[in-house]
């Protein structure tokens, strides 16, 4: 998916059409959003649901796929670091934004340098402003704003489309409107805006999970008595529709991957999360087991393939991939 600037235009009229959320007053929640928005998050939930539950492609007009990471350099809490990628565009695109909390809202910043860039990689490094290597948008300050769940931001679309040419192409991933819905992340961005004056991306924050596999060398269809059992311990996925092939021991594809994901079946409005053994060839789903939803451990075993995992710690639950 490409985002030419013909996007960028038809965005910036749009725009103009959506008024900014009233200011809020209080000052406590403009204290406390940045802790709680440091994470990882990814769309692929509401991306299943566009789909029908897997059973056909997304509209057209559904959210693309899209994840985030959001992080303090440094430990600041006063500075987030906001990375996000469209990974299934081609090719891939990207786009790296610093947010600083100040008077109640947050001042994005975008990288001039290939030294500002690297930041994003490394959040360990404390940031530090200045006018050669980050640039302001001013224009584009996302305050405080009204909302049920009392955690939103906005700009002012009126007055930052007017900086969206000077941006360039990365201006289509910036963030007009956030809010954090429990552990959901809501954004609408620049791009969002060619699909209509309400659309958004929602993104569930993610879990990384590690653990081992041991697969038969015959496969699906392994004898009872095969004894040849290749063992791995370095299996690592996110809860948030990541995916990994299942190998050999000489690092040969076996032709199966792992998928979890955290997924809400409408008909029954149950939410699970659920560990998947998919055919690579076809694509098509073998065999699946369910758990609660904030289960720290999950597992299955199907005769020729027993996996594993169990949720890693906070610290590196957030790590950039």
């Amino acid at each position: 998916m490409r985002l030419p600037f013909c996007l960028l235009a038809a965005s910036a009229l749009l725009l103009s059409a959506c008024g900014a959320l009233p200011a809020r007053t209080t000052s406590e929640s403009a204290v406390a959003v940045p802790q709680e928005l440091a994470g990882e998050y990814d769309n692929h939930a509401e991306r299943w649901n566009a789909s029908a539950g897997g059973k056909q492609a997304p509209s057209t007009n559904a959210a693309p796929a899209i994840h985030h990471w959001l992080t303090h350099p440094g430990g600041d809490k006063k500075q987030l670091l906001w990375r996000v990628v469209l990974p299934e565009a081609t090719p891939v695109q990207e786009a790296r934004w610093l947010l600083v909390s100040e008077g109640g809202g947050f001042l994005p910043y975008r990288p001039l340098t290939a030294e500002a860039e690297a930041v994003f990689l490394n959040p360990a490094k404390n940031v530090r402003i200045d006018d050669k290597s980050w640039a302001p948008l001013n224009a584009c300050m996302l305050k405080a704003a009204a909302t049920r769940n009392g955690l939103a931001f906005a700009a002012d679309p009126s007055a930052c489309s007017a900086l969206l040419p000077g941006i360039g192409a990365t201006a289509a991933l910036l963030p007009l409107r956030f809010e954090l819905v429990s552990d959901r992340l809501r954004v609408v961005m620049v791009a969002d805006q060619a699909r209509g004056v309400d659309a958004a991306t929602l993104s569930q924050r993610v879990r990384w999970f590690s653990g081992w596999d041991a697969l038969n060398g015959g496969g699906a269809k392994a004898s009872p008595d095969n004894n040849d059992w290749h063992l791995r311990r370095d299996l690592r996925l996110h809860s948030e529709g990541g995916r990994i092939p299942l190998k050999y021991r000489d690092g040969a594809a076996s032709g199966y991957s792992l998928e979890l994901a955290r997924l809400t079946y409408r008909e029954s409005n149950t939410e699970v999360l659920r560990l998947a053994v998919i055919e690579d060839a076809s694509g098509r789903m073998l065999s699946y087991v369910w758990a609660d939803p904030d289960a720290r451990r999950i597992g299955l075993s199907l005769g020729w393939l027993q996996v594993g995992l169990e949720v890693e710690n906070s610290a590196r639950d957030t790590r950039s991939q």
